[in-house]
């Protein structure tokens, strides 16, 4: 019988099953203030791909005339690949957005799982016409390039209380975002089989109106 890779695994488990057994082991992996850009969105499962860029104005680097990708986010595209959920840190900014309906549409194309922004997006319609799963903390027309420059590609990320390494697992649903350390994988999946044989108890229970002691699920 063919083993079903971690991403598969995890991809049966909603984001709050994994926030709980995460709690078991004393981790708050929640990126917490994102949402589903899109009702019906789905759930995602991929390897974490941590972007930061950094608070600059006018930074000569960043800049290109128009619309379209300015450079810091050219360089996120170029190194994304399948099977990757891009995570970018902006300080979870309101009044800028690097990401939109362009990036969306190339990073579907090459087949990443999805997009998380600490911060807003905008070409919000693209994004949903072409079906491309994003949270984000908002929507915002304006381009980032004026207040933000390139950072860091694959290198540790904080948001919030939440730690996010390159390679970590992320799970993505309408609930919110999880990460999940790559190197507890094993502890966190033998956790999530009980959590959930407990509740399909206690569900079980629930309907039937015979709760009878809830420490002893």
């Amino acid at each position: 019988m063919e083993t079903l890779s971690v991403e598969a695994q995890f991809s049966e488990y909603p984001t709050a099953a994994i926030s709980d057994a995460l709690d078991e082991k004393g981790i708050n992996g929640v990126i917490a203030g994102v949402s589903a850009q899109r009702y019906g969105q789905g759930r995602i499962v991929g390897r974490a791909m941590p972007v930061r860029f950094t608070e600059k104005s006018a930074d000569p680097d960043a800049w290109r005339f128009g619309g379209g990708v300015g450079k810091p986010l050219e360089q996120v595209l170029k190194t994304m690949s399948s099977g990757q959920v891009v995570i970018m840190d902006l300080g979870g900014t309101k009044t800028a957005s690097a990401w939109g309906g362009l990036a969306s549409k190339l990073a579907q194309k090459r087949g990443v799982c999805g997009t998380i922004m600490w911060g807003t997006c905008r070409d919000v319609e693209e994004i949903r016409e072409c079906g491309y799963p994003v949270w984000a903390t908002g929507v915002c027309p304006r381009r980032s390039r004026n207040e933000f420059t390139f950072g860091s590609i694959n290198e540790t990320i904080v948001i919030g209380e939440a730690k996010i390494a390159p390679g970590d697992i992320i799970v993505a649903d309408e609930s919110g975002v999880v990460c999940v350390p790559q190197e507890m994988t094993e502890d966190i999946l033998n956790l999530l089989q009980s959590i959930s044989h407990q509740e399909t108890i206690l569900e079980d229970q629930v309907l039937r109106g015979e709760v009878q002691n809830w420490d002893e699920l």
